[in-house]
């Protein structure tokens, strides 16, 4: 089972020691170049000061858990500490949602996925599969299990000190020991699914997904079902109880599982984790961009998995601007992880800039007096909006994402014989469509929520100037920067656009903001032309 181990000993450790580098790089220093002594100093101040760091933030966070259980008086102590028992109870439920997460997690993408330099040098090598499993489970249990013991440890300090006690090592180790075994023995078996993930390929883990969802909600429903014997069980690891048996319980929870996955790791073979490796090994040689450059890195990830996606559906045949309108269509469906930021521009972004911008919630806290009347708290509203709108949900490239990919695709862009505010209404209609549903839902449960039919109306249209102006708005990220002219971003354009429409909001009659919105999207529309 451990043939091989030290050759699979020594990879780990480089790959740690890589992992470890790159963090400290992120702060600032380097093992590479630790060479002199002045280095090596400099090096370990930098341990030292994380160190301390990292326990002065838990005594701290230990005082606030333990602070808050103090009560006065007999009968809030006895309600307080009954309360906290329910919590330390409530909490041992959610290393099982954890796991009913993970669950389904590995049957769509199975957590151990070697890098393909790595597959096939070992495949070449009398390694044996299960002590390779193994090997790259452990790392993950600890991390998982720390988190968990630490969060465990708090619970059990906020219940100690609400039963009067005092919170010492002793009174809080056995539950946050518990709770550590517990959460790994479930990211055990959520790795056990990623073993079965492997063994059956990419083909079936629609399947296996369906499965594991089942079993998590089997997972939970059970755990829910049995909260009295939880309680028993905290009963137990609290200061006067037994806590041996629910540790050794523990124990044999997360040994059962590990040797799970090391008796199905025999059915592995190296071909299949060669066909399982990793597809972003090359992305290692620009990790570092994702300090630096997170959104960057991101989308280099996601191209990295999509160039190994099926693609969904057919383009339809049509001709002219038809042909246009149905290739933006398939791109909409076929690149569905914008499909998530384009629903969220519809049902949240617009949405909320129709209660900031328009003034609606204005009114509200100038009667409680609240932000410096109706004057500040329309301002407060614009400034919300507009850090909400370019903070990073990414919502004006998403919507006019399909026109983005036409005007930087030099090639295809020469060839298409529109205008470009043309291709910029076909490319992005099918996304501002499913935007624009998106805002419909939102305002017929509106309507369901007491909103009356012409405010429903109103939110409906403001929603929709709103989300027009965010796609025209992201068509400007489009724009050739070797022109000769001032360079307006789409996230400038956005707060410009946003000031105006809080403007003419305030200037318009009640109820006629729609009319505002729409005013100044006719504007960003015209600008927007003036530079595609």
């Amino acid at each position: 089972m451990f043939q091989g181990f030290h050759t699979m000993l020594w990879l780990k450790a480089k790959h740690l020691r890589a992992e470890l580098n790159f963090w400290l790089w992120a702060a600032g220093v380097d093992l590479d170049d630790a060479r002199d002594m002045t280095e090596r100093l400099y090096l370990l101040y930098v341990a030292l000061l994380a160190s301390a760091a990292i326990g002065a933030c838990w005594v701290w966070v230990l005082g606030l858990v333990t602070g808050a259980a103090y009560t006065e008086g007999a009968e809030m102590a006895a309600i307080a500490a009954d309360i906290a028992h329910v919590i330390a109870a409530g909490a041992l439920v959610i290393p099982v949602c954890a796991a009913a997460l993970w669950l389904v997690g590995a049957g769509w993408r199975a957590p151990w996925s070697p890098s393909a330099p790595d597959a096939a040098w070992l495949a070449q090598l009398p390694v044996a599969i299960p002590g390779w499993s193994i090997l790259e489970l452990v790392p993950h249990l600890l991390s998982r299990g720390a988190i968990a013991g630490c969060i465990g440890y708090l619970i059990a300090a906020y219940a100690v000190t609400a039963a009067s006690q005092e919170a010492t090592i002793a009174a809080c180790l056995p539950y946050a020991l518990v709770a550590g075994l517990v959460t790994g023995a479930g990211y055990a078996l959520a790795w056990l699914m990623g073993e079965v993930r492997i063994r059956a390929g990419r083909a079936k883990r629609y399947v296996l997904a369906l499965c594991a969802a089942v079993v998590g909600v089997a997972l939970v429903a059970l755990s829910i079902a049995a909260f009295p014997l939880f309680e028993s069980f905290v009963g137990m690891l609290l200061p006067g109880g037994a806590p041996v048996l629910p540790i050794i319980f523990a124990i044999v929870l997360l040994a059962v599982t590990i040797a799970a996955n090391a008796l199905f790791a025999q059915r592995l073979t190296p071909a299949f984790l060669t066909r399982e490796a990793a597809t972003d090994a090359s992305l290692y040689a620009v990790r570092r961009m994702a300090v630096y450059n997170p959104k960057l890195y991101k989308s280099l990830v996601k191209s990295q998995r999509a160039s190994y996606r099926r693609p969904l559906g057919r383009m339809p045949r049509a001709q002219g601007q038809a042909a246009i309108l149905a290739r933006a269509v398939i791109s909409t469906v076929r690149h569905y992880e914008a499909l998530p930021q384009v629903i969220l521009a519809g049902a949240f972004i617009a949405p909320m800039g129709v209660l900031l911008l328009s003034g609606a919630l204005a009114s509200q806290s100038a009667a409680f007096g609240l932000l410096g009347g109706e004057i500040g708290a329309r301002i407060m509203g614009a400034a919300s909006w507009i850090m909400l709108a370019v903070s990073g949900f990414d919502a004006q490239r998403s919507l006019a994402r399909v026109f983005l990919a036409d005007m930087r695709n030099r090639f295809m862009r020469d060839h298409l014989p529109v205008p470009s505010p043309v291709l910029f209404v076909l490319g992005s209609l099918p996304a501002v469509v499913v935007a624009l549903a998106a805002s419909a839902v939102v305002s017929i449960a509106a309507t369901f929520l007491g909103t009356s039919i012409e405010g429903t109306f109103a939110l409906f249209l403001g929603d929709a100037a709103l989300v027009v102006m965010l796609a025209l708005c992201g068509s400007l990220a489009a724009e050739d920067p070797a022109r000769h002219r001032a360079r307006l971003s789409c996230e400038a354009m956005t707060a410009i656009a946003a000031a105006l429409c809080a403007l003419g909001a305030a200037l318009a009659p009640t109820g006629c903001y729609a009319l505002a919105f729409w005013l100044v999207t006719a504007l960003v529309a015209a600008i927007s032309c003036t530079r595609m």
